[in-house]
């Protein structure tokens, strides 16, 4: 019963020893586990505060470029409008220098009409008709000047605009690295 019985315990031993060694390699596998899960889960938020970092970088750089064209838009609608103000002006002044012409034309015009000169003699007939075409000339001069001064505003208008249009685009579509 001693060999029996000790063939028992040896097995019974050698079964404890392989369960003591299953269970400690299966926790050390169990650890091994856990560190390489814990090491690809500091992984994975590093990586997604680095997406979130860019993307915060990102959207700042967009906001900042985004205020840049709009202040490059607003300069240059407060750059028109000093132009408009100047051709305004531009235009008050040339309004002035033909209220003037007009003026010495009306003046030219009544001075040959009411000249008596032209009644007085035949010789002085053809002064007459030098009159009414000189009153021509100056009715037909301011004419032109009336007509010469809204083109002259329309241009400037239309000058003033295309301007404001180009220093926009030319703000906008500049690309600042």
């Amino acid at each position: 019963m001693n060999i029996n019985f000790s063939w028992r315990m040896m097995a019974i031993g050698l079964l404890l020893v392989a369960l003591v060694v299953a269970v400690r390699i299966a926790s050390h596998y169990r650890d091994k586990y856990h560190q390489v899960d814990k090491s690809w889960q500091l992984r994975w938020a590093q990586r997604d505060k680095d997406d979130s970092d860019a993307l915060a970088q990102r959207q700042a750089d967009e906001r900042a470029e985004e205020q840049r064209r709009q202040q490059a838009a607003n300069q240059a609608v407060k750059d028109a409008d000093e132009d408009n103000k100047r051709l305004q002006v531009d235009a008050i002044n040339a309004k002035r220098s033909a209220d003037g012409l007009r003026g010495q034309l009306s003046q030219l015009k009544r001075q040959f009409a009411d000249s008596e000169t032209g009644k007085l003699s035949s010789a002085a007939s053809s002064s007459a008709s030098k009159s009414q075409a000189i009153i021509l000339l100056t009715q037909l001069l301011s004419e032109s000047n009336e007509a010469a001064r809204e083109y002259a505003k329309e241009a400037d208008r239309a000058y003033s605009a295309g301007r404001t249009c180009e220093r926009i685009y030319d703000y906008v579509a500049t690309v600042n690295p």
